[in-house]
This record gives C-alpha cells, structure tokens and sequence, in this order.
C-alpha cells in the first residue's frame, strides 16, 4: 500500500483501521511504515479517504507473498486450490476432509501471527526446521507448504523470510508415537519466536470417545482443560467418504 503525498490532507481518517498499526501521521500527511505494512489492503477498503490517497502498488515477489496471505481477497497462485486470504481449508475441518482417519495418526497446526503482531517467515522457519526430524507429512492445500523448500531440514524460501504477513499455518500430520517428541521440539523454541502462536493437535476419538492424543499431551504437562478448544462440526457432506468410495 502507499499513500499519494500529492493527494493526502492528513485527516487522517485511515489511521484507526490498520491492523498493523503502521500508519504513521506526519505534520503534513500520513506515511505507511512499509517494513511492518502487510498489504492486506483494509485501509483501502474501509476508510472511506475523502481523496482517495490510499492506493495499492502493483507487487511483485517477494513483497507479493504479503498480500495472499494478509488480504481476504489476495490469492495464492503456489497451490493447486488457488485459496483466497490465509487459504487453506485447514486440518482442524477434518470432520470434512477426514485428513485424520486413523487412531494412530495426529494432525499438527501452528498458527503464527495475530492482527496487530503479524508474523515474519524467519519465524515460521524456526518452527519448521525444529519439527523437520520427525517423519511428518505437511498440508498440500496449505500455501506455506510450497515455501518449505527442504522439508528435510525445515528450509524456507530464504527471498521470503523477511516478509510480514497477518498470520500463517504450519501444518502437517505425523505419527501419535511422535507427536510427544513433536510437541516438545516445539516448545524448545518458543522463546525464539518472535509473535506470538498457537498450537493445535487434532486426532480421531477412540471407541470410548476419548481423543486417541490425549494421554500424549496430558503426560507431557499440557493441561489441555485449562486451553481454549473448538469443535467443528456439520460443514457439509465429508469429502473423504469419495476418497473411500474410490478406493474401493
């Protein structure tokens, strides 16, 4: 995003609406802080500017990578599902997917990055990188998992790891024998990382209705009744009865 200099009158309007925080008013206008702007074009579209100063430059990449993953309207052209926004359906609607049909199997989704913080990729890579031991199979529909270029070693695109976007997802599925190892690589990092993030661990409920991970994650200390949960549930006919129906 910039602001026309020529145009702007410092009302100074836009101010309040970016979530980065990164518009700076002036003695004569309002400049964006382009280090922390993560073009997810909210600005634009809600300040309603008396002389329309706001106005979105054409990006390329890497800054491009800003907007498909900050602008609910942005797109990612790295995946097959060219989703909008943040852009993946994530593991978390495995009611819908059935990415996670087997007891033996955990789904792992870390959330970088809030409105207000933001998250850099240089971050994410520090989570990818300490996970990358483990024998775990990332998202394909994810838009990050394309910029993991050695899923080996956890390396990112290094053009992008500077780059600042709204939030992002790692997202993988792995072995429930691994995950408290997972889980612990994890946090080995946490003070690395800086913005905030959020882990979710998603699984099948055994035949007693009790989550298959939950006595991984219990035994390693994670009071999983004190965390904030989400159920979903009822988002439409589950896509992997065809996987099943095709496979057989």
């Amino acid at each position: 995003m910039q602001i026309n200099q020529d145009k702007c009158i410092n009302c100074k309007k836009c101010v309040p609406y970016c979530p980065m925080e990164c518009m700076n008013p002036g003695e004569k206008s309002v400049q964006i802080d382009l280090e922390e702007c993560v073009e997810c074009g909210i600005c634009l579209r809600n300040s309603n500017c008396p002389v329309n100063a706001i106005e979105q430059t054409f990006l390329t990449m890497p800054r491009a990578v800003r907007k498909a993953f900050s602008d609910p309207f942005g797109k990612h052209e790295n995946i097959e599902v060219k989703h909008m926004g943040r852009g993946t359906e994530e593991i978390k609607t495995n009611d819908v997917t059935g990415i996670i049909h087997t007891l033996d199997e955990a789904a792992v989704a870390i959330e970088l990055g809030r409105p207000g913080v933001g998250a850099r990729f240089r971050d994410m890579e520090k989570i990818t990188k300490a996970v990358a031991k483990f024998d775990i199979v990332y998202e394909k529909n994810n838009p990050v998992t394309p910029y993991i270029i050695d899923k080996k070693t956890g390396e990112i695109e290094p053009e992008i790891l500077n780059e600042k976007i709204m939030s992002g997802i790692v997202e993988f599925r792995a072995k429930i024998n691994d995950l408290a190892e997972i889980l612990k690589a994890v946090k080995s990092v946490e003070d690395k990382v800086e913005t905030v993030f959020t882990v979710a661990v998603i699984c099948k409920v055994d035949e007693n209705n009790k989550p298959s991970a939950e006595d991984v994650i219990v035994n390693n200390g994670f009071n999983i009744r004190a965390a904030s949960s989400k159920t979903n549930m009822g988002l439409g006919r589950p896509l992997y009865e065809d996987r099943i129906k095709g496979a057989k």
